[in-house]
C-alpha cells in the first residue's frame, strides 16, 4: 500500500472508530438520541478536517524533518489550538444547531470547557505522536535505503574502476607482437589478431557483470596464454586442469586471467630458458580452490598492482570469506591460491553474454 493510500485509510478508518467508540461509551450512562449521534458525528468530522489541514501546513513547513527540540513546542500549541476549535464547533453544533442540553453531565460552562479542551488536546497530540511518529520511521528506513544505495554505488564504481586497471599493457604488448608478425607470418598474424579482438571483446562486453562462471574465465585465460606464447614461444608452457564440479563455480572477472599474468611476469619473463604455468581448480571443503603454479622464487610478495587490485575486488565482494595468498610451493615454484566461498554460476542478460567461436571460426 502506498503511504498515501495508507494516510487515507488511517484517517477515515481512525476518526470512524472514535466516533463509533464515543456513542457505545455514551450508551452505557444515557439513552442515545439521533441529537447525540449528530453532534459525535460533527466532533468526528470536525477532527477529520482539523487534522488534515494540520497535516498539510506541516508537510508544507517540512515538520516532519524537524529535532524533537523544535517538533515538540510547535506540537503542544497545535493541538491546543485545534482543541478549542474543535470545543467551538461541537458546542455550535450541538447546543444551537441540534438544541442538546450538555449540562446534565457538567455542572458549570466553564468546567465543560475545561473538559471538553482537555479531552481534545490529549486526542490531537495522540494523534501528532502517531503521524509524526510514523514519518519518523519512515525517514529512519530512507535514509537507511539511501545508505545503503550509495554504498552499493561506491562498490560498484570502485569495481569499475579496478577493471579498467586490468593489464592495459598486455594488449600494447600483443599489438607489438601483430606488428612483427605481419610481415614474417601472416597467417599467424591473423590468428592472432582473431584471439586478442576475442579478449577484447570478452573483456569489453561485461561491463555490469562481477562474477563469472569458471568455465568462461578458463576460456579467456587461454586466449590470453594463446597469445603470449607467440611472445614468448617456446619459452611458455601451459597447462590449465579444472574439475567438471568446479567449472560451473563463480569467479571474479578476470582473476584468473590476473593470476596467470603475474605467473608470466615474475616467472616466465625473468627465467631464460621459461617454464610451465598451471592453473588448477578444484572444490575442496565447501570452497572452490583455484592455484597458478608458475616457475620462480619469491623473497617478498610480487605482483605490485594486479594482486592488490585483486585481493581488493575479492575484499568488494565476498569479505573476509575469500583469500588470496602468493608463496613459495617449493625452491623452484611460486603459487598463488584462491579460496572462494561456492556460489552458484551467475545469471546474465542474453544481450551481454560474450558469443563463443564455433568449431568453423577462424584461428
Amino acid at each position: 500500500m502506498k503511504r498515501r493510500h495508507a494516510y487515507w485509510v488511517c484517517q477515515i478508518g481512525g476518526w470512524s472508530l472514535y466516533v463509533v467508540m464515543r456513542l457505545l461509551l455514551s450508551s452505557f450512562f444515557r439513552e442515545l438520541t439521533w441529537g447525540h449521534v449528530a453532534s459525535n458525528v460533527a466532533l468526528g468530522l470536525s477532527g477529520f478536517l482539523f487534522t488534515h489541514l494540520y497535516r498539510l501546513v506541516a508537510k508544507r513547513r517540512g515538520w516532519t524533518h524537524l529535532s524533537l527540540k523544535k517538533l515538540i513546542p510547535r506540537v503542544v500549541l497545535v493541538a491546543l489550538g485545534l482543541a478549542l476549535l474543535a470545543h467551538a464547533t461541537t458546542d455550535i453544533v450541538g447546543r444551537h444547531v441540534l438544541e442538546l442540553d450538555f449540562y446534565d453531565e457538567i455542572d458549570s460552562e466553564t468546567g465543560l470547557l475545561l473538559a471538553s479542551v482537555l479531552n481534545g488536546w490529549i486526542l490531537f497530540m495522540l494523534w501528532s505522536v502517531i503521524y509524526f511518529g510514523v514519518h519518523a520511521v519512515w525517514n529512519y528506513r530512507q535514509v537507511e535505503v539511501d545508505k545503503w544505495k550509495l554504498e552499493a554505488q561506491a562498490e560498484t564504481a570502485r569495481l569499475k574502476a579496478l577493471k579498467l586497471q586490468l593489464n592495459p599493457h598486455f594488449f600494447f604488448n600483443s599489438l607489438n607482437s601483430v606488428r612483427a608478425l605481419i610481415a614474417e607470418d601472416p597467417d599467424r598474424a591473423q590468428r592472432m589478431v582473431t584471439r586478442l579482438a576475442r579478449l577484447l571483446r570478452n573483456t569489453l562486453q561485461v561491463d555490469d557483470v562481477k562474477t563469472v562462471p569458471l568455465d568462461e574465465e578458463l576460456s579467456t585465460v587461454r586466449t590470453y596464454l594463446e597469445l603470449e606464447t607467440v611472445r614468448f614461444e617456446d619459452r611458455l608452457r601451459y597447462r590449465i586442469d579444472a574439475s567438471e564440479e568446479a567449472q560451473g563455480r563463480s569467479v571474479p572477472f578476470m582473476l584468473v586471467q590476473t593470476l596467470v599474468e603475474n605467473g608470466i611476469k615474475h616467472g616466465i619473463a625473468r627465467r631464460q630458458e621459461g617454464g610451465e604455468v598451471v592453473v588448477d581448480a578444484r572444490v575442496e571443503d565447501s570452497h572452490l580452490c583455484i592455484r597458478v603454479t608458475n616457475p620462480g622464487t619469491i623473497h617478498s610478495e610480487e605482483g605490485g598492482t594486479g594482486l592488490a587490485n585483486a585481493r581488493e575486488r575479492l575484499q568488494l565482494l565476498f569479505g573476509e570469506q575469500a583469500s588470496l595468498t602468493v608463496e613459495n610451493a617449493d625452491a623452484d615454484t611460486v603459487e598463488a591460491c584462491v579460496v572462494l566461498p561456492l556460489q552458484p554460476e551467475p545469471t546474465r542478460p542474453a544481450a551481454q553474454v560474450p558469443s563463443r567461436p564455433t568449431a568453423t571460426t577462424p584461428e
